[in-house]
């Protein structure tokens, strides 16, 4: 990573600090220091590698130098905006962004794996960890961490994945400049922060959700939350399971996995 070089190339874009550091334990912590010390909204925060990155459900998400993108992008409340009735659209923002950019300027079929994974063939290729804040019922700030496998070696072996995964460049077939996929990430995550609130964000993110029409099941730490097949993504973020009597239920973004019902 050429710090000085990354810099230039995001110097166009309207976000507030810029932090690169070569090694970090986590992206997403360090962007909670910088909260403390008083960063402004849209600090961006970025590394080369992360030795102890933060993934959902209490996982480790390990950056290697130069083989992956690991972010976070710091926000703030907004009246109409970023507010605690819509956080269910915030764990979708990065998704949206990182699907929208893998398909416009990749050309690869990415889908959303609710609520913030992003696939491709079916694999993950990116994870998303939203880090909330509270003071009481009030939210503080919001930290979006954004991890995507890159080069081919980006992916652990089998057996240390929870998921099956990908790279971007195997997905591809070609070199991908991490370089140029932050810019465009970060072009896409402000354009979509911008109608957050929008209908047209959720169309968008319902347009790229997986397993449509498919039969999954909602699982937590505690066991099954959910079975039905997926119907779409609601006005507030929620999905949308229809059951096999034709009932809809939605269930809100939180600690639940998404996995597809063997039909085998």
């Amino acid at each position: 990573m050429d710090i000085s070089l990354w810099k230039e190339h995001l110097a166009h874009l309207p976000l507030g600090d810029i932090y690169l550091y070569p090694e970090v334990t986590s992206t997403n912590l360090l962007a909670a220091e910088k909260i403390k010390a008083g960063a402004p909204p849209f600090t961006l925060v970025a590394a080369d590698s992360q030795t102890e990155g933060k993934g959902r459900l209490g996982r480790t998400w390990i950056t290697r130098a130069g083989k992956a993108l690991a972010l976070s992008w710091i926000l703030y409340p907004e009246p109409g905006r970023l507010q605690p009735e819509t956080l269910g659209m915030v764990s979708g923002l990065a998704p949206v962004a990182v699907a929208e950019v893998l398909r416009e300027q990749y050309n690869l079929p990415a889908k959303i794996k609710w609520p913030n994974d992003v696939l491709v063939g079916g694999k993950k290729v990116a994870g998303v960890l939203v880090d909330v804040r509270w003071d009481g019922c009030k939210v503080t700030d919001v930290v979006l961490g954004i991890g995507v496998n890159v080069a081919r070696d980006s992916v652990p072996p089998p057996e240390q994945l929870n998921y099956p995964a990908i790279s971007l460049e195997e997905a591809a077939g070609k070199e991908i400049s991490r370089l140029d996929l932050l810019v465009h990430i970060m072009e896409s995550l402000i354009k979509w922060y911008s109608r957050l609130v929008e209908p047209s964000f959720v169309l968008a993110w319902d347009s790229m959700l997986a397993f449509k029409g498919q039969q999954v099941i909602l699982t937590t730490e505690r066991g099954m939350r959910g079975q039905g097949k997926v119907a779409g993504i609601s006005d507030d973020g929620s999905l949308i399971l229809l059951s096999d009597a034709g009932q809809e239920t939605e269930y809100h973004s939180g600690e639940i996995q998404v996995r597809l019902v063997d039909r085998s």
